[in-house]
């Protein structure tokens, strides 16, 4: 009997090495397998913010609509249900428009937030978490103005001769609201061409700008 030069005897029966499995069995145990991509991030912005923002706007707008009713009512300008005069309805609808403007302007000018805004624990700031300038806040409520409120002021008649009108006047609000959500900042479109920010802040600083700037909430 012979031998081979690996030490086993030249015998049909002896056990043949085992051949390598060539078959593919994927990616080694010690790598994750792919993961798919991620999915687009829907509402990214932190909810309690977005209620209290909500919030905030319903309250300083009720209080600017009573102010407007108080003053028609006084003045007697209010258009009454026989008034079908285009431009009773036009002079009422400026009114709407002006006082809160108005009123969000110069309480968020001057103190950083406005009635609602207080009541809600928020403040507005800019980029450097500072209370924003004149010029910042009435570029912020213009932009709000024009997002949220176009669609009052245009004709009707305009809108029935361009149909896609319709669409791009309800996309405005749309898109001003549906930004708060997406983002995880919760700045509005309206937030975005002045550089503000609504923020919570601690009740101290409730009322005013440390030399710092607002406490926020961790």
């Amino acid at each position: 009997m012979t031998r081979t030069g690996d030490g086993n005897a030249s015998d049909p029966a002896s056990p043949r090495p085992p051949e390598p499995d060539t078959r593919d069995l994927g990616p080694p145990d010690d790598e994750p397998p792919p993961q798919p991509p991620p999915r687009p991030v829907l509402f990214g912005g932190d909810m309690r913010l977005i209620l209290r923002r909500v919030g905030a706007w319903l309250i300083d707008f009720t209080i600017a609509y009573f102010v407007v009713y108080v003053a028609v009512s006084i003045a007697g300008v209010a258009p009454t249900p026989e008034a079908t005069a285009e431009s009773d309805v036009t002079g009422l609808v400026v009114w709407l428009l002006a006082v809160p403007f108005v009123y969000r302007w110069a309480m968020q000018s001057a103190l950083g937030y406005t009635l609602g805004k207080l009541g809600m624990g928020l403040r507005l700031v800019d980029r450097d978490g500072r209370p924003p300038g004149p010029i910042a806040v009435l570029n912020r409520e213009a932009v709000q103005l024009v997002l949220l409120f176009t669609w009052q002021v245009v004709p009707q008649s305009a809108t029935e001769q361009v149909p896609i009108l319709t669409t791009l006047l309800i996309l405005g609000p749309l898109g001003d609201v549906y930004a708060m959500f997406r983002r995880r900042d919760t700045r509005a479109l309206h937030d975005l061409p002045a550089g503000t920010q609504v923020i919570r802040v601690a009740r101290a600083d409730a009322y005013g700008a440390s030399r710092d700037g607002p406490r926020r909430y961790s």
